[in-house]
């Protein structure tokens, strides 16, 4: 079969339809979890709330965290669970020992460099 204008036409449709399927799912993946984000709010507000927690009841609380690090030690598990850099909560052998959390400033919008 020779190639003709007509065969490439038809390729490129079918291209340019295919990412038009994809688009639309991407960019809703993309989308940022509201619901997460007010229930981080909420435990940011309210932390005395969070103490003595396990894990799973934290993850219910406050949504999902973007890290967590593990360390056992002799006396048992310690785990930091970091939410974002303002936020981090440490569990002790499965529950909430302590919080840090620190002020988000506004300081005005980045400068062009």
């Amino acid at each position: 079969m020779a190639w003709s204008w007509k065969t490439f036409g038809a390729s490129a449709y079918a291209i340019a339809g295919a990412m038009l399927v994809v688009i639309p799912t991407d960019v809703q993946a993309q989308a940022p979890d509201t619901s997460n984000e007010a229930k981080l709010l909420r435990c940011r507000q309210d932390t005395l709330g969070l103490y003595w927690l396990t894990r799973e009841q934290l993850r219910e609380r406050c949504g999902l965290w973007s890290k967590a690090y593990t360390v056992k030690t002799a006396s048992g598990e310690i785990e930091r669970i970091v939410y974002s850099r303002y936020f981090v909560v440490t569990m002790r052998n499965g529950q909430v020992s302590s919080i840090r959390q620190r002020r988000q400033i506004f300081t005005g919008f980045r400068k062009d460099r």
